[in-house]
């Protein structure tokens, strides 16, 4: 009799877990709350990783808000760094260049596909795309003339952001 209970007890154990953890290959399921990667990297993830890297007054003090956009119909990156005090036109080249070689190093994190920047070398994603790099003061953004640099990089060219 305790045989057949205890048997009793094991299938009803057992016959309890009844929804399946297997999804589907190419569900909206695949990811639950995470949005699905696109070209295997999670955009959302990154654009708040980048954030939370280099608007990080206590690593850059000088830091406002950093901006930036992928435009893959236009073959070009855009990076819009606004500044909450002034800083020379070097200090601000090689914010702008550190920021540029760190938003690839994002991305080659989530999709090694990419290579990493390097001493020469923006990294594989930013390398694919020219370059658009502003540095400027926050509250004078509009004020072309107030810009501390603004530059032009061409898709697969390494040379530092200048001003």
């Amino acid at each position: 009799m305790k045989r057949w209970i205890l048997l009793l007890v094991c299938i009803c154990l057992l016959s309890g877990c009844t929804k399946s953890n297997i999804v589907p290959q190419n569900s909206d399921e695949q990811y639950g709350d995470v949005p699905a990667p696109v070209g295997g990297i999670v955009w959302e993830q990154l654009w708040e990783d980048f954030d939370a890297v280099y608007a990080d007054t206590n690593e850059y003090p000088f830091v406002e808000t950093v901006n930036a956009g992928v435009y893959p119909e236009d073959g070009q990156i855009k990076f819009f760094l606004l500044l909450n005090t002034t800083i020379s036109d070097e200090e601000a080249a090689e914010f702008a260049t550190t920021v540029i070689k760190g938003f690839n190093d994002l991305i080659a994190e989530q999709n090694s596909n990419y290579s990493v920047s390097g001493d020469d070398f923006y990294g594989g994603f930013v390398s694919e795309y020219d370059i658009y790099v502003m540095v400027a003061p926050d509250d004078t953004k509009d004020d072309e003339a107030t810009w501390i640099l603004e530059d032009n990089i061409p898709a697969g060219e390494y040379r530092p952001v200048q001003a």
